[in-house]
Protein backbone atom coordinates (compact mmCIF):
# COMPACT_ATOMS: atom_id res chain seq x y z
CA UNK A 1 0.00 0.00 0.00
CA UNK A 2 2.76 2.68 0.55
CA UNK A 3 4.44 1.78 -2.02
CA UNK A 4 1.88 2.07 -3.89
CA UNK A 5 1.13 6.29 -2.85
CA UNK A 6 4.63 6.84 -3.00
CA UNK A 7 4.81 5.94 -6.81
CA UNK A 8 1.28 8.10 -7.18
CA UNK A 9 3.27 10.81 -5.58
CA UNK A 10 6.10 10.53 -7.75
CA UNK A 11 3.99 10.53 -11.13
CA UNK A 12 2.42 13.63 -10.08
CA UNK A 13 5.58 15.41 -9.71
CA UNK A 14 7.73 14.68 -12.19
CA UNK A 15 9.71 17.45 -14.44
CA UNK A 16 9.04 18.52 -18.00
CA UNK A 17 9.74 16.74 -20.72
CA UNK A 18 12.86 16.88 -23.07
CA UNK A 19 10.16 17.96 -25.74
CA UNK A 20 8.35 20.39 -23.44
CA UNK A 21 11.46 21.90 -22.63
CA UNK A 22 12.92 22.42 -25.96
CA UNK A 23 9.47 23.90 -27.03
CA UNK A 24 9.52 26.21 -23.88
CA UNK A 25 12.98 27.10 -24.74
CA UNK A 26 11.76 28.03 -28.28
CA UNK A 27 8.98 30.12 -27.60
CA UNK A 28 11.31 32.15 -24.86
CA UNK A 29 13.56 32.69 -27.29
CA UNK A 30 10.92 34.06 -29.74
CA UNK A 31 9.80 36.46 -27.28
CA UNK A 32 13.35 37.89 -26.06
CA UNK A 33 13.87 38.00 -30.14
CA UNK A 34 10.31 39.96 -30.36
CA UNK A 35 11.45 42.21 -27.72
CA UNK A 36 15.09 42.68 -28.75
CA UNK A 37 13.70 44.02 -32.33
CA UNK A 38 11.72 45.97 -30.84
CA UNK A 39 13.83 47.63 -29.25
CA UNK A 40 16.35 47.76 -31.55
CA UNK A 41 13.49 49.78 -33.78
CA UNK A 42 12.87 52.15 -31.32
CA UNK A 43 16.64 52.58 -30.49
CA UNK A 44 17.01 53.39 -34.41
CA UNK A 45 14.28 55.29 -34.71
CA UNK A 46 14.95 57.78 -31.80
CA UNK A 47 18.94 57.65 -33.35
CA UNK A 48 17.28 58.43 -36.63
CA UNK A 49 14.80 61.72 -35.02
CA UNK A 50 17.89 62.80 -32.58
CA UNK A 51 20.61 63.19 -36.10
CA UNK A 52 18.09 64.61 -37.59
CA UNK A 53 17.36 67.43 -35.27
CA UNK A 54 21.06 68.00 -34.58
CA UNK A 55 21.39 68.73 -38.32
CA UNK A 56 18.08 71.24 -38.51
CA UNK A 57 19.32 72.88 -35.53
CA UNK A 58 23.12 72.85 -36.87
CA UNK A 59 22.13 73.77 -40.28
CA UNK A 60 20.07 76.49 -39.31
CA UNK A 61 22.24 78.00 -37.10
CA UNK A 62 25.24 77.63 -39.41
CA UNK A 63 23.11 79.62 -42.11
CA UNK A 64 21.93 82.21 -39.26
CA UNK A 65 25.46 83.02 -38.27
CA UNK A 66 26.84 83.64 -42.04
CA UNK A 67 23.84 85.74 -43.09
CA UNK A 68 24.21 88.16 -40.37
CA UNK A 69 28.09 88.68 -40.57
CA UNK A 70 27.24 88.73 -44.77
CA UNK A 71 23.90 91.28 -44.28
CA UNK A 72 26.24 93.91 -43.01
CA UNK A 73 29.22 93.50 -45.50
CA UNK A 74 30.27 96.74 -46.50
CA UNK A 75 28.80 98.48 -43.70
CA UNK A 76 30.73 101.38 -42.30
CA UNK A 77 28.53 103.90 -40.91
CA UNK A 78 26.97 106.68 -42.46
CA UNK A 79 29.80 106.35 -44.99
CA UNK A 80 28.63 103.13 -46.31
CA UNK A 81 29.77 102.14 -50.07
CA UNK A 82 26.58 101.79 -52.63
CA UNK A 83 27.30 100.34 -55.39
CA UNK A 84 30.27 100.51 -57.65
CA UNK A 85 28.70 104.05 -59.85
CA UNK A 86 29.09 105.94 -56.69
CA UNK A 87 31.92 104.68 -54.02
CA UNK A 88 32.85 106.73 -51.18
CA UNK A 89 36.44 107.96 -51.24
CA UNK A 90 38.27 105.94 -49.21
CA UNK A 91 42.39 106.33 -47.93
CA UNK A 92 43.98 103.71 -46.11
CA UNK A 93 47.54 104.62 -44.41
CA UNK A 94 48.41 101.11 -43.01
CA UNK A 95 51.15 99.45 -44.20
CA UNK A 96 49.41 96.40 -45.51
CA UNK A 97 46.70 96.02 -47.54
CA UNK A 98 46.33 92.40 -48.27
CA UNK A 99 43.84 90.24 -46.42
CA UNK A 100 42.68 90.99 -43.55
CA UNK A 101 43.70 94.01 -43.39
CA UNK A 102 41.98 95.16 -47.48
CA UNK A 103 38.73 96.75 -45.45
CA UNK A 104 37.82 99.12 -49.05
CA UNK A 105 36.61 95.46 -50.57
CA UNK A 106 32.88 94.61 -48.70
CA UNK A 107 32.70 90.93 -49.93
CA UNK A 108 35.12 88.73 -51.59
CA UNK A 109 35.90 84.96 -51.77
CA UNK A 110 38.08 81.96 -52.97
CA UNK A 111 36.72 79.27 -55.50
CA UNK A 112 37.58 75.88 -54.53
CA UNK A 113 39.20 73.53 -57.60
CA UNK A 114 35.97 72.11 -58.93
CA UNK A 115 33.73 73.29 -57.17
CA UNK A 116 31.82 76.10 -59.37
CA UNK A 117 28.41 76.48 -60.37
CA UNK A 118 27.14 73.08 -62.25
CA UNK A 119 30.73 71.34 -61.93
CA UNK A 120 30.43 68.07 -60.14
CA UNK A 121 32.79 67.01 -57.77
CA UNK A 122 33.54 63.81 -55.32
CA UNK A 123 34.17 64.21 -51.63
CA UNK A 124 37.33 62.13 -51.62
CA UNK A 125 37.71 61.29 -47.52
CA UNK A 126 35.53 60.53 -44.49
CA UNK A 127 37.98 62.63 -42.61
CA UNK A 128 39.73 65.08 -45.42
CA UNK A 129 43.41 66.81 -44.02
CA UNK A 130 44.17 70.36 -45.12
CA UNK A 131 45.13 71.19 -48.59
CA UNK A 132 43.87 71.77 -52.21
CA UNK A 133 43.56 74.54 -54.73
CA UNK A 134 41.42 77.75 -54.58
CA UNK A 135 41.03 80.63 -57.52
CA UNK A 136 42.27 83.34 -56.59
CA UNK A 137 45.17 81.74 -53.98
CA UNK A 138 44.71 81.50 -50.21
CA UNK A 139 46.10 84.10 -48.11
CA UNK A 140 49.70 82.72 -46.85
CA UNK A 141 49.45 81.54 -43.53
CA UNK A 142 52.45 82.08 -40.99
CA UNK A 143 52.67 81.49 -37.25
CA UNK A 144 50.90 82.65 -34.33
CA UNK A 145 48.63 85.79 -34.52
CA UNK A 146 48.95 85.73 -38.57
CA UNK A 147 45.79 83.62 -40.90
CA UNK A 148 45.27 79.86 -40.59
CA UNK A 149 42.94 78.91 -43.58
CA UNK A 150 45.47 78.10 -45.94
CA UNK A 151 46.68 75.78 -43.25
CA UNK A 152 43.14 74.26 -42.30
CA UNK A 153 41.15 74.69 -45.52
CA UNK A 154 40.10 71.23 -46.90
CA UNK A 155 39.83 70.79 -50.48
CA UNK A 156 35.95 71.03 -51.57
CA UNK A 157 35.04 73.77 -50.11
CA UNK A 158 34.55 77.94 -50.90
CA UNK A 159 36.13 80.69 -48.83
CA UNK A 160 33.44 83.81 -48.00
CA UNK A 161 35.16 86.85 -46.89
CA UNK A 162 32.91 89.74 -45.18
CA UNK A 163 34.25 93.19 -44.14
CA UNK A 164 32.05 96.21 -41.94
CA UNK A 165 32.29 98.42 -38.88
CA UNK A 166 31.39 98.08 -35.23
CA UNK A 167 27.99 99.66 -35.04
CA UNK A 168 29.23 101.14 -31.61
CA UNK A 169 30.51 104.18 -33.38
CA UNK A 170 31.59 107.51 -31.55
CA UNK A 171 31.50 110.94 -33.06
CA UNK A 172 34.45 113.27 -33.21
CA UNK A 173 34.19 116.75 -31.65
CA UNK A 174 36.02 120.21 -32.60
CA UNK A 175 39.01 120.77 -33.40
CA UNK A 176 38.25 117.40 -34.81
CA UNK A 177 41.67 116.35 -35.80
CA UNK A 178 45.10 118.09 -35.30
CA UNK A 179 48.17 116.14 -36.74
CA UNK A 180 48.11 112.70 -36.67
CA UNK A 181 45.83 112.89 -33.83
CA UNK A 182 41.78 112.49 -33.84
CA UNK A 183 39.40 113.69 -30.99
CA UNK A 184 36.52 111.92 -29.97
CA UNK A 185 33.60 112.26 -27.55
CA UNK A 186 32.80 110.30 -24.78
CA UNK A 187 30.47 107.47 -24.91
CA UNK A 188 27.11 108.28 -23.68
CA UNK A 189 25.18 106.48 -20.88
CA UNK A 190 24.71 102.56 -21.44
CA UNK A 191 27.43 102.96 -24.56
CA UNK A 192 31.35 101.35 -23.86
CA UNK A 193 34.17 102.39 -25.63
CA UNK A 194 35.58 100.14 -27.77
CA UNK A 195 38.91 101.44 -29.30
CA UNK A 196 41.67 100.67 -27.68
CA UNK A 197 45.21 101.60 -28.85
CA UNK A 198 46.47 98.79 -31.17
CA UNK A 199 42.88 98.62 -33.28
CA UNK A 200 42.38 99.53 -36.95
CA UNK A 201 39.73 102.06 -36.83
CA UNK A 202 37.46 103.83 -39.85
CA UNK A 203 36.94 107.40 -39.80
CA UNK A 204 33.55 108.84 -41.91
CA UNK A 205 32.22 111.69 -42.77
CA UNK A 206 29.58 109.75 -44.97
CA UNK A 207 31.46 111.65 -47.56
CA UNK A 208 34.99 109.84 -47.36
CA UNK A 209 36.82 107.01 -44.98
CA UNK A 210 39.79 106.82 -43.66
CA UNK A 211 41.59 103.88 -42.17
CA UNK A 212 44.21 103.54 -39.78
CA UNK A 213 45.41 101.82 -36.79
CA UNK A 214 45.68 103.81 -33.59
CA UNK A 215 48.89 103.57 -31.98
CA UNK A 216 47.80 105.67 -29.05
CA UNK A 217 44.17 106.13 -26.67
CA UNK A 218 43.88 107.65 -23.90
CA UNK A 219 40.65 109.14 -21.97
CA UNK A 220 40.56 112.67 -20.16
CA UNK A 221 37.86 114.13 -18.54
CA UNK A 222 36.36 115.53 -21.73
CA UNK A 223 37.24 113.65 -24.07
CA UNK A 224 39.43 110.19 -26.12
CA UNK A 225 42.62 111.38 -27.98
CA UNK A 226 42.75 108.44 -30.84
CA UNK A 227 46.58 108.83 -32.28
CA UNK A 228 47.99 107.51 -35.70
CA UNK A 229 51.62 107.63 -36.17
CA UNK A 230 53.79 105.74 -38.84
CA UNK A 231 54.90 102.19 -37.13
CA UNK A 232 53.78 102.46 -33.35
CA UNK A 233 54.81 98.92 -32.75
CA UNK A 234 51.84 97.28 -34.06
CA UNK A 235 50.83 94.69 -36.82
CA UNK A 236 50.26 96.09 -39.93
CA UNK A 237 51.03 99.25 -38.54
CA UNK A 238 50.69 102.99 -40.42
CA UNK A 239 52.88 103.50 -43.82
CA UNK A 240 52.89 107.45 -42.21
CA UNK A 241 51.47 109.53 -39.97
CA UNK A 242 47.46 110.66 -40.57
CA UNK A 243 46.83 113.65 -42.19
CA UNK A 244 45.24 116.39 -40.23
CA UNK A 245 42.71 116.61 -43.55
CA UNK A 246 40.25 114.02 -44.93
CA UNK A 247 40.94 112.25 -48.32
CA UNK A 248 39.09 114.49 -49.77
CA UNK A 249 38.56 117.51 -47.07
CA UNK A 250 38.94 118.18 -43.26
CA UNK A 251 37.08 116.05 -41.26
CA UNK A 252 34.36 118.11 -39.11
CA UNK A 253 30.57 118.12 -37.84
CA UNK A 254 29.36 114.49 -38.49
CA UNK A 255 32.54 112.82 -38.42
CA UNK A 256 32.37 109.28 -36.85
CA UNK A 257 34.77 106.90 -35.81
CA UNK A 258 34.57 102.99 -35.32
CA UNK A 259 36.69 99.68 -35.01
CA UNK A 260 36.82 97.41 -38.22
CA UNK A 261 35.57 93.96 -39.19
CA UNK A 262 36.74 91.03 -40.96
CA UNK A 263 34.69 87.92 -41.06
CA UNK A 264 35.76 84.47 -43.09
CA UNK A 265 33.82 81.38 -43.33
CA UNK A 266 35.43 78.17 -44.46
CA UNK A 267 35.53 74.27 -43.83
CA UNK A 268 38.62 73.02 -42.44
CA UNK A 269 39.84 69.60 -40.42
CA UNK A 270 37.98 69.79 -37.27
CA UNK A 271 40.02 69.28 -33.44
CA UNK A 272 38.31 65.94 -34.37
CA UNK A 273 39.53 64.90 -37.76
CA UNK A 274 35.92 65.40 -38.82
CA UNK A 275 35.33 68.54 -41.37
CA UNK A 276 34.20 71.72 -39.66
CA UNK A 277 32.73 74.94 -40.29
CA UNK A 278 35.43 77.84 -39.27
CA UNK A 279 35.28 81.44 -38.74
CA UNK A 280 38.69 83.60 -38.61
CA UNK A 281 37.75 87.14 -37.79
CA UNK A 282 39.52 90.56 -36.87
CA UNK A 283 37.87 92.94 -35.03
CA UNK A 284 40.07 95.77 -33.72
CA UNK A 285 43.66 93.96 -33.81
CA UNK A 286 43.46 90.73 -33.34
CA UNK A 287 42.99 87.70 -35.87
CA UNK A 288 41.31 84.67 -34.32
CA UNK A 289 40.58 81.04 -35.88
CA UNK A 290 37.62 79.68 -34.28
CA UNK A 291 36.11 76.04 -35.16
CA UNK A 292 32.14 76.50 -35.24
CA UNK A 293 30.27 73.64 -36.06
CA UNK A 294 31.68 70.23 -36.57
CA UNK A 295 30.55 67.96 -39.38
CA UNK A 296 30.12 70.42 -41.98
CA UNK A 297 31.03 68.39 -45.33
CA UNK A 298 31.01 71.32 -47.88
CA UNK A 299 30.40 75.04 -48.26
CA UNK A 300 29.75 76.72 -51.40
CA UNK A 301 29.35 80.14 -52.19
CA UNK A 302 28.14 81.81 -55.32
CA UNK A 303 28.19 85.74 -55.93
CA UNK A 304 25.26 87.68 -57.45
CA UNK A 305 26.55 90.24 -59.97
CA UNK A 306 24.50 93.34 -60.65
CA UNK A 307 25.89 93.89 -64.44
CA UNK A 308 23.64 96.86 -65.19
CA UNK A 309 24.25 99.13 -62.21
CA UNK A 310 19.59 98.53 -61.56
CA UNK A 311 20.48 96.72 -58.27
CA UNK A 312 19.32 93.63 -59.48
CA UNK A 313 21.34 90.71 -59.85
CA UNK A 314 22.12 89.63 -63.45
CA UNK A 315 23.96 85.98 -63.18
CA UNK A 316 25.36 84.42 -60.34
CA UNK A 317 28.61 83.19 -60.59
CA UNK A 318 32.21 82.04 -58.74
CA UNK A 319 34.57 83.86 -56.77
CA UNK A 320 37.23 82.99 -59.44
CA UNK A 321 34.70 85.17 -62.21
CA UNK A 322 34.24 88.23 -60.78
CA UNK A 323 36.20 91.00 -61.90
CA UNK A 324 34.26 93.92 -59.43
CA UNK A 325 33.59 92.88 -56.62
CA UNK A 326 31.48 96.17 -55.94
CA UNK A 327 29.26 94.96 -58.30
CA UNK A 328 28.43 91.86 -56.17
CA UNK A 329 24.66 92.82 -54.56
CA UNK A 330 23.88 89.20 -53.05
CA UNK A 331 25.67 86.01 -52.04
CA UNK A 332 24.32 82.47 -52.08
CA UNK A 333 25.76 80.35 -49.77
CA UNK A 334 24.93 76.66 -49.26
CA UNK A 335 25.90 73.58 -46.47
CA UNK A 336 26.15 70.15 -46.78
CA UNK A 337 25.86 68.57 -43.30
CA UNK A 338 25.93 65.53 -42.49
CA UNK A 339 25.40 63.26 -39.01
CA UNK A 340 27.93 62.51 -36.68
CA UNK A 341 27.41 58.54 -36.73
CA UNK A 342 26.56 56.21 -38.95
CA UNK A 343 23.26 54.52 -38.12
CA UNK A 344 21.06 54.45 -41.61
CA UNK A 345 20.23 50.91 -43.01
CA UNK A 346 21.66 51.52 -46.58
CA UNK A 347 24.53 53.62 -47.41
CA UNK A 348 24.14 57.34 -48.94
CA UNK A 349 24.81 57.19 -52.47
CA UNK A 350 23.08 60.02 -53.70
CA UNK A 351 25.09 63.53 -55.14
CA UNK A 352 23.37 66.75 -53.49
CA UNK A 353 22.82 69.82 -54.98
CA UNK A 354 24.24 72.88 -53.17
CA UNK A 355 24.69 76.45 -54.58
CA UNK A 356 24.36 75.23 -57.53
CA UNK A 357 26.97 72.59 -57.48
CA UNK A 358 26.59 68.82 -57.46
CA UNK A 359 28.45 66.88 -54.95
CA UNK A 360 29.04 63.25 -54.24
CA UNK A 361 29.58 62.25 -50.77
CA UNK A 362 31.52 58.89 -48.97
CA UNK A 363 29.01 56.25 -49.38
CA UNK A 364 28.91 55.64 -45.93
CA UNK A 365 25.65 55.31 -43.58
CA UNK A 366 25.40 58.78 -42.40
CA UNK A 367 22.28 60.91 -42.85
CA UNK A 368 22.66 64.03 -44.80
CA UNK A 369 21.04 67.46 -45.36
CA UNK A 370 21.70 70.74 -47.69
CA UNK A 371 20.85 74.13 -46.13
CA UNK A 372 21.19 77.16 -48.69
CA UNK A 373 20.08 80.75 -47.91
CA UNK A 374 20.37 83.60 -50.62
CA UNK A 375 21.44 86.93 -48.38
CA UNK A 376 20.99 90.66 -49.98
CA UNK A 377 24.09 93.01 -49.20
CA UNK A 378 21.82 95.74 -47.60
CA UNK A 379 25.01 98.32 -47.87
CA UNK A 380 25.11 97.43 -51.62
CA UNK A 381 21.58 98.48 -52.17
CA UNK A 382 21.91 101.59 -50.73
Amino acid sequence: MNRLVTTQRLARVQGFSLIEMMIGMVLGLLVIGAAGQYYLANKASFLSQTQNGQLQETGRFALELVARDVRMAGFSGCGSRGYAARPATIRSYLNSTAYPYDFEIGVSGHEAGGTAPDDSYSIGATYPTPGGSWTPALPASGGSGTSQIAARAIPGSDVLIVRSVSPNSLPLIAPFTSGSQIFVSLPETGQTNEIGTGDIVMVTDCMQMQIFQATNVSTSATQINVVGSQGGGHTPGNASNINARGPVTAFGEGTEIARVRSYAYFVGQGSDGAPALYREFLEGRELVTEELISHVESFQVAYGVDDSGNLVVDRYIAASAVTDWNSVVSVRVGLLIRSPDEFADSSDSQTYQVAATELNPIDDRRQRRVFESTIALRNRML
